[in-house]
């Protein structure tokens, strides 16, 4: 059939057949996303077990890294704090109280509040009140951010792969001390063995060392408040489309792109060059106005950011409490 049209059709012709044969599965492929994505995520409502869960570990993260900022504002997080108690509450008493992570958002809770009473600050007296409330509803963990030093924090890269991994964590800290050019080379080159679908390695990696470029990127990007002007370097992870041909490939740029920024937070970790990495999750406008001060070609879709630099010499790192293994583990084939 395709022959045969070749043969009767005008070229333009044809090739405009061929186009709108491509763009339509391509079109319904997107379709199906949206309308999964619309039906099951909590963009319209945390109506169910997870999302609420999902938005109360958001909330305490916030607080989490406040407490392990270089300089930790007083009284930090008023609005959020009353909005991660209410979140709390809802949780407790809709589903009871045995999510770790729940205790764990009460923890971080009473966190808060021993922070402030050490250095003699008074929280507002309705914003204890919901602290307490929350805290009197169910039996909460022992849990504190982790205060280390820079040769404990690195003290396990050169160990076995668990004791390794088990040591990294994202760092909010960094001190005036330069990263060579050789170690950023390095670092990128042990990057190259990462994986990807059929070893096409679309992966990028944008770096950024001029300080006043790196402010106003991270200003754009907008989630790095009491930390971003520490960064000594901004590693951009991107993924380039025109490496992928049909559209069951439409998400790979995405999985290629992640496999490759964890392969850098491992080697950033291993060459002693503490980092955070930042997401990239834009609206539209945001995603062209970053493109731009990036320079990032059309091509790529934006991964994530990283900000790095070398550690002080004392610290503080956020706690991050994981679920355990049953949680996010199952054998559907047992069930």
């Amino acid at each position: 059939m395709k022959n045969f049209l070749r043969k009767i059709l005008p070229r333009f012709l044809f090739l405009y057949l061929k186009d709108i044969v491509r763009v339509v599965p391509i079109f319904l492929s997107y379709c199906y996303d949206f309308k999964r994505y619309f039906k099951h995520s909590a963009s319209r409502k945390a109506d169910y077990k997870g999302k609420l869960a999902a938005e109360i570990i958001m909330g305490y993260h916030v607080v989490e890294k406040g407490l392990t900022m270089p300089k930790t504002r007083y009284g930090f997080g008023k609005e959020r704090i009353r909005k991660l108690c209410g979140k709390c509450k809802e949780y407790i008493l809709k589903f009871g109280d045995s999510d770790s992570q729940v205790k764990h958002a009460v923890s971080v809770l009473r966190e808060y509040v021993d922070f402030h009473e050490e250095v003699g600050y008074q929280l507002d007296a309705d914003l204890l009140e919901d602290i307490f409330e929350v805290r009197n509803l169910i039996e909460i963990v022992n849990s504190k951010q982790i205060k280390t030093t820079r040769s404990e924090y690195f003290s396990n890269v050169r160990k076995p792969f668990k004791e390794f991994s088990n040591s990294r964590s994202s760092l909010r800290n960094y001190s005036k001390v330069d990263i060579p050019k050789e170690k950023i080379v390095d670092i990128l080159d042990l990057c190259r063995n990462t994986p990807s679908a059929c070893n096409r390695q679309a992966y990028r990696v944008n770096v950024y060392t001029e300080k006043s470029l790196i402010q106003k990127i991270l200003k754009k990007q907008g989630g790095n408040r009491g930390f971003g002007h520490l960064a000594n370097k901004l590693l951009i992870v991107t993924c380039d489309l025109n490496m992928y041909f049909n559209v069951s490939e439409r998400n790979q740029a995405f999985i290629d792109g992640g496999i490759y920024a964890m392969n850098l937070l491992y080697s950033l970790h291993y060459h002693e060059v503490a980092a955070c990495i930042l997401n990239c999750s834009h609206t539209p406008k945001k995603d062209k106005e970053l493109r731009k001060l990036c320079m990032i070609n059309e091509s790529e879709v934006f991964i994530a950011m990283i900000a790095c630099g070398i550690p002080p010499e004392e610290f503080s790192i956020a706690s991050s409490k994981k679920y355990e293994l049953d949680r996010t583990v199952c054998y559907p084939e047992e069930e």
